[in-house]
Formats: C-alpha cells, structure tokens, sequence
C-alpha cells in the first residue's frame, strides 16, 4: 500500500512567533512519537536577503549551522523544542 503525504499548515499574523513556534514544535514531536516523519518549512517574509546580513535589533539574531549557513534563530529554538539537528 502507498504511503500518502499529508500535510499539517499553521500559520497566523495574530499569534506570537514563540506560540506559533511552540504549537509546531509540539504537534511535531507529538507526530513523530507516533511513527510519522516529521519536517518543518518555514516561509520567511525576507526574499533575497541574506541572514547574516540583517541587522540584529531589527531582527532576530542568526545562527550558523553545522554547513555553514546563516539562518535566524527561530530556526534554533524550534529544532530545541522539536528535538532535531540542525
């Protein structure tokens, strides 16, 4: 039998970064103790911009992963909720 792929959105101008970061990384790790793979995409309103390139008290802060890439640090606090390497 086939596997279908489902789809989980969450999204919301009204709740905060720290909220819509907790119910994702929640329903994630509730979803991946089930058996079901897990990953996140999250959609960044900065098109064409670069990270390391934003200043910090605009934004938030970044973080370097293990490859080197620069990538703000909400990406950080959802893989310490969801338990996830980055």
């Amino acid at each position: 039998m086939l596997n279908k792929c489902k789809y989980l959105f969450i999204c919301g101008a009204i709740a905060s970064g720290i909220a819509k970061l907790t119910i994702n990384s929640s329903i994630g790790m509730l979803l991946k103790q089930y058996g079901y793979q897990v990953s996140f995409l999250k959609i960044d309103p900065y098109l064409n911009i670069d990270a390391g390139m934003m200043n910090p008290y605009e934004h938030d802060e970044v973080f370097v992963t293990g490859d080197g890439q620069a990538i703000k640090l909400t990406f950080l606090r959802r893989s310490r909720f969801g338990y996830w390497k980055l």
